[in-house]
């Protein structure tokens, strides 16, 4: 035994021996290789998503989400560019916009001017860093939400994934929750915002809520994260809200799973089915965790079916890499 391996701890020179001499009976042989940097402790990474590269904590899941899954959520650039072709002017609002992910997604497949809103103080940070590469993108640090009001929380997920858990007995973080459409009162050229993205660990259906002048004004097409686990964490029931985008005239949804693979699309006035897909999908006990919905107004119901052709064109072609 030479001084560098009995200077190894016992278990690394017993994997060594069992790696280099019983293996090596049967032909096999392990090779370790350096850790990916997102497996890394604490750490800025640079990460590509579509066709741009962003700063990431590696503690981010986007860090090595993209990795593994180049294509993850990448409807989101489909439906932009579906939009842009009926609406010339399009913009977007991107709710949650995270370390700036979507805007990538959004922007390599249609280069249109994106508002991102985003609450998470140092995730801020890093997305006004990575939005400096794009024109027509701004970002807001603010919380979105039914009513605007101040309201007592506990913070998970910080720095990643951050959630927001409201907390009855007031002695969490008082923050200020804002409704989009007390946000959009002062905003320029509205109208243009026929996209609405929103992805918030369980607040979807509340910003939703809170923003039903500027849905029912502009009608926007609308695609956000419908994750029970998170919702039911915070008491959203997630139903009614649904059912009220098909009395303010939205009448066909369109469901991806967690990894932005196509599932199926569905009338709204179909609530024995809705709530069906509902209670299916409620968390780690379904096969699929949770859904992206995108909700199309009766007014884009040419848009519904040619992004549904579309999307049905990429997953029979099985143009996508999970």
């Amino acid at each position: 035994m030479n001084q560098n391996t009995k200077n190894l701890p016992l278990l690394r020179r017993a994997g060594r021996f069992f790696n280099r001499k019983f293996l090596a009976m049967f032909g096999i042989a392990v090779t370790i290789v350096p850790k990916p940097e997102w497996m890394r402790k604490k750490r800025i990474v640079t990460t590509q998503v579509g066709r741009f590269q962003i700063e990431v904590p590696n503690f981010n899941t986007v860090s090595w989400y993209y990795s593994l899954h180049p294509n993850y959520t990448s409807q989101q650039g489909r439906v932009a560019a579906q939009v842009k072709k009926k609406y010339p002017k399009l913009a977007a609002i991107d709710i949650g916009a995270n370390v700036g992910d979507t805007v990538c997604i959004m922007k390599t497949a249609a280069d249109i001017p994106i508002l991102c809103i985003e609450g998470d103080e140092s995730t801020f940070a890093l997305l006004e860093k990575n939005l400096q590469q794009f024109r027509d993108v701004t970002a807001h640090k603010l919380f979105l939400g039914e009513k605007t009001e101040t309201i007592s929380v506990n913070f998970e997920k910080v720095g990643w994934n951050t959630t927001l858990q409201p907390d009855a007995s007031n002695s969490g973080t008082r923050i200020n929750i804002i409704r989009l459409d007390d946000f959009l009162k002062n905003k320029a050229d509205v109208d243009c915002f026929k996209l609405l993205k929103i992805d918030t660990e369980g607040f979807d259906c509340r910003i939703i809520r809170g923003a039903q002048e500027y849905i029912q004004k502009v009608r926007p097409v609308i695609t956000f994260e419908y994750n029970r686990e998170n919702m039911d964490a915070i008491g959203e029931p997630g139903l009614d809200t649904l059912f009220m985008l098909g009395d303010l005239g939205y009448t066909k949804i369109m469901l991806h799973d967690a990894n932005g693979r196509f599932l199926c699309t569905a009338d709204l006035s179909n609530r024995s089915l809705i709530q069906d897909l509902h209670d299916y999908a409620d968390g780690k006990r379904g096969a699929i965790y949770y859904y992206d919905m995108t909700v199309f107004h009766q007014d884009d119901a040419d848009l519904a079916t040619a992004f549904m052709e579309a999307e049905q064109v990429v997953h029979r072609n099985k143009d996508f890499i999970y």
